[in-house]
């Protein structure tokens, strides 16, 4: 049965099939989630099409299909379609065979079809996203406001490093969408708080800044990777958000009766002197969100929903 409003997701792209899947959603003319690794998150020719209010525009869209192109999605509403909206059908086009759901067909990125037209608006994207930033223009203390200014400060052409999971989903909701140039990469999964500075110093790139983007407890799962440092060829700086603790769990809903203390492991480690036994300090930048200044901004952002 044909269907009416569908939508794209975009996770992992290389650089090669940017092209041709940007000619696709152009065709296709329905609304794009473009993950950061897509290369087309900021994308000024599709910039129309994208979704900019965040992962939560989703569930409220009232979308009929979903057409994944690329990598595994990360974000939580591709989980959703596995539980909650499993009423939706899924597609996927991608290089690698992972469906990344219990359901729906993967085919591979070459065979991308020609699409028919589908064009629809997802209503009220663009004026949620307003109310994103104004609500982050009033509480600049707040670690989704430090996020969306870190990302203003990155120079140009810069190799951008996102782990684990609450900078990845912090920068997708609220870093900028000037296009920058940016070269994504990031690590996310069961195991995805390990070795997340290691993977990172291992992929940095002669002649551009590299810069890492990473939460408290992953810097300290991974506090002896900068050994290496000496032997990085290549400009980097890290950045950790020190938010004191595992705060992702914060949201989890299915969380809400567990004992914070159990999961949240609050502390108050600081990382300079951590930096400067590793000689970086001037490589290491700590970004220290106000709690208050986060909790009104979170539940304002609720309150839009």
């Amino acid at each position: 049965m044909r269907t009416d409003k569908p939508l794209v997701i975009l996770g992992g792209l290389a650089a090669g099939d940017r092209e041709r899947v940007r000619d696709f959603v152009l065709r296709l003319g329905a609304p794009v989630y473009a993950e950061p690794l897509s290369g087309l998150r900021e994308d000024p020719p599709i910039a129309h099409l994208t979704i900019t209010a965040g992962e939560r525009m989703l569930a409220r869209a009232g979308i009929d299909r979903v057409i994944r192109i690329g990598n595994v999605p990360t974000l939580r509403f591709w989980r959703d379609l596995d539980e909650s909206r499993r009423d939706v059908p899924v597609v996927s086009y991608s290089r690698l065979p992972f469906a990344g759901l219990s359901r729906g067909e993967v085919n591979s990125l070459d065979d991308l079809p020609d699409p028919t037209p589908a064009p629809w608006q997802a209503t009220g994207n663009g004026q949620l996203a307003t109310e994103i930033n104004r609500i982050l223009d009033d509480e600049p203390q707040s670690e989704l406001a430090m996020v969306r200014e870190l990302s203003r400060s990155i120079p140009h052409g810069a190799r951008v490093y996102l782990g684990n999971s609450l900078p990845i989903r912090e920068w997708d909701l609220a870093a900028t969408r000037e296009p920058r140039g940016f070269t994504y990469e990031a690590n996310r999964g069961a195991n995805g708080i390990d070795g997340q500075l290691s993977t990172f110093f291992g992929q940095c790139e002669r002649g551009r800044e590299n810069v890492c983007v990473i939460g408290d407890l992953t810097a300290i799962y991974d506090a002896n990777a900068p050994w290496i440092a000496p032997q990085v060829d290549a400009p980097f700086r890290i950045v950790i958000i020190n938010n004191g603790g595992g705060r992702i769990f914060d949201r989890v809903a299915s969380l809400a009766r567990i004992d914070r203390k159990l999961i949240v492991n609050a502390h108050d480690i600081r990382f300079d002197h951590w930096a400067a036994m590793w000689g970086i300090a001037d490589r290491v930048t700590e970004l220290r969100p106000d709690a208050g200044a986060s909790r009104r901004a979170w539940e304002r952002y609720d309150a839009l929903w």
